[in-house]
Formats: C-alpha cells, structure tokens, sequence
C-alpha cells in the first residue's frame, strides 16, 4: 500500500524541513451550490450537454460529469462511481439529466429550465472545518477535517457523498469532458439528531486517487471538491469549492511558517492509517443465500471485532421490503441471519441496503447485490 511511505515521507521531509514537502489548507465553504446538475453521458445529444457546460460556466448550475459510457467505448475515465449513481437514480442508460437528484424525462432545454425554476437547496447540515492537501515523495492526499452538525433530525438515509471533480479532463483517445466527477465517496458516520456534533476525518489517500486518474503530485489545478448532501438519491445541500493548490517548492524560512500545519498534517496522516485499519476490523461483513426469486432472502451477517445492531434493511427500487425497521444484536465476532421478504421487483436485480450501527464506529449503510441461484449454479 503506498499510504505507509506516503506517511513516512512527510514525516522525514518535516522534521528535515526539506523542499519536498508541500501542504495548504483553506476553510470550508458556507455557501449553497447553485442547483446540481447531474448529466449521465451517452451516445448523442451533444448540443444539451455544450448547453449545460454553459451554464456551468456561468455559475448557473454545479455541474456533474458521470461518464456512463466509459467502459462501452474504450475510455479510461472512470464509470465505476457514475454507474453506482445511476443505479441509485433507476437510470439504465445516458444520455440522462438529473437536477438535484430528479431524473428529467428528457434532456431538451425546456425541460431542463422548468426544472431549474422549482430547483432549490437548503441547509440540513452545518460543516465546519478544513480542505487540505498534502503532497511529498510525489504523492498527494486530500483532507477533510472537522465537525459535522445536523440543523435538524436526519434520517439514516441521509448520506454525504464527497465529490472530486476535474474541470477539463481528456482521456487516452483525446475526448474531453468537463467536469468530470473523478471520485466519490459516501460518508455516513455522523450523527443524526439536531444539534448532536460529530468530529469527522474524510480522506482521499494517494492510492484512492490513483485509482480515480487522478494525480494531484503533478497536476494540481483545475480540480473542485463537493460535499453533497443527498436522502434517498435526492440532493438536499451541497457546497464546491476549488481543491487548494500546494506551494511548489519551500525554502527553509517558508518552511518553519508551515510547520504547525505540518504538525497537524502528521497527526491526521497518523490517525487516519490507524482509524482505517480499526474501522476495516470492526465493520461487519455481510452477504446472502443465493434466492430464487421469490419468498423470503436470507442475508447473513458477521460482525468484525466490534458489536453492530442493524438497524433496518430496504430494497432500491423497484423492489420492496416489508417491514425494514429492526433492532437485531449481533456480538463481535458472531453471525446472525435476517430474513427479509422483497416484492415487487419481479425479474429486476436485487440490492438491498443494510443500516447498522457499530460500536464506537457509527452509523453505516452498507449494500448487498443479492444473487439468484440460478445465475450462481451456472457460475459454480
């Protein structure tokens, strides 16, 4: 894993004050995102996404680049992440709009006003804190340190997706798109009642960004940072501000001026390799017994090194489940089944999501793509 030298890296180049290291750090932003503005790419319809970038331009909308198509047409820009997406949305396939999570049922300009007339964001949520980058060793990493705070009772199906984007990417054949949702990753250990603060620390690790085609060691600029806030796909809130840009190079003067920041730099690179060894340990895994289709999933669940309770289990759609809402215990270690009964999704995959509280961890959602026997008997 490439976080360890990353780390050590820092470390070294810190206490040394060499000009390897380079780090800044801004507030978060206050203010709401313009509507967000979802386009999921496909074959055509050129003109409607020349029209959305226009408006992106002029601050008309936030715009997000999902490039669906990715893996159909040879591109290496990412489809994973967009895919996840659309699924969420019950879109199959682009060209698709969505405004602020509401799936458009075309992508035509008229269409596309009438929706941004009724489009409105509010705030659910106060974050308060700090967007950093740290790079050494030619390796960079993306913080997000803080709290969290909720103006008002959430749900357990409020999810914060943080978003990277790069205003004009381009692809190994030449085709640009611009802004591209490069990464996104959903955060959900906070809490939920009004009023109830959490510390959070979210990270983009250098190898998570490699693996989104992103390398900020030598190409920092022209990326923006989201922290949407979404229930049930539909955007509630959402904030973008522009990825800071780390000094080139430092001297030793400029270095001692930086390194308080790099003092807590390392304590967070610290806490964050740790953190995310005993997070992974303590999070349940879960799976379930291939069905046929109809009758009742038996979803198997074994908790990690710390107790979970789950919470409740929901179907997306189109499928349903019956009574979701559940307090099911299930010690370290130890494996309990749960038996839901979906309906109506008749020949549609099945994925169900599962909320469950681990202790001294949070809440979490995790999802379970549930397998037919008789795709499972064709793969054994």
């Amino acid at each position: 894993m490439k976080r360890l030298p990353f780390l050590f890296a820092v470390l070294l180049a810190g206490v040394l004050l060499a000009p390897l290291v380079a780090a800044s750090e801004v507030p978060l932003v206050e203010n709401l995102d313009a509507p967000v503005v979802e386009w999921f790419h496909g074959e055509g319809d050129d003109g409607a996404l020349a029209a959305l970038e226009e408006r992106a331009s002029a601050g008309e909308i936030r715009l997000l680049h999902w490039r669906l198509d990715a893996d159909l047409t040879g591109s290496d820009f990412p489809s994973d992440d967009a895919h996840l997406r659309a699924d969420a949305l019950g879109i199959a396939n682009g060209p698709a709009v969505a405004v602020n999570g509401k799936v458009l049922p075309d992508v035509r300009d008229a269409t596309l006003e009438a929706a941004l007339s009724e489009a409105s964001l509010r705030r659910i949520i106060a974050f308060d804190g700090t967007l950093s980058m740290v790079e050494a060793e030619g390796e960079a990493a993306v913080l997000i340190r803080g709290t969290v705070e909720p103006l008002e009772n959430l749900s357990e199906h409020v999810i914060v997706l943080v978003t990277l984007t790069e205003d004009g990417a381009v692809d190994a054949y030449g085709r640009s798109a611009a802004h591209l949702v490069r990464d996104m990753r959903p955060e959900v250990a906070f809490a939920r009642e009004v009023g109830n603060s959490s510390e959070i620390l979210w990270t983009m690790t250098p190898d998570h960004l490699e693996a989104a085609g992103v390398d900020l060691s030598t190409q920092s600029m022209g990326y923006h940072l989201s922290l949407i806030v979404i229930e049930h796909g539909v955007v509630l809130q959402s904030h973008t501000q522009e990825l800071p840009n780390p000094t080139s190079t430092m001297d030793r003067s400029t270095a001692l001026t930086v390194l308080p920041l790099m003092g807590v730099v390392l304590v967070v690179l610290g806490l964050v390799l740790r953190g995310e060894m005993k997070t992974d340990e303590a999070l349940p895994s879960i799976g379930a017994v291939p069905w046929t289709g109809e009758g009742k999933v038996r979803v198997i669940v074994q908790a990690g090194t710390a107790p979970c309770t789950v919470t409740g289990v929901e179907a997306e759609p189109p499928w349903k489940v019956a009574g979701r809402s559940m307090h099911r215990e299930v010690e370290a270690g130890q494996v309990e089944v749960i038996e839901v009964r979906p309906s109506r999704g008749k020949e549609e995959p099945l994925r169900l999501r599962l909320s469950i509280e681990v202790e001294e961890q949070g809440g979490w959602v995790q999802t379970l793509d549930v397998e037919r026997e008789d795709v499972a008997s064709k793969r054994s």
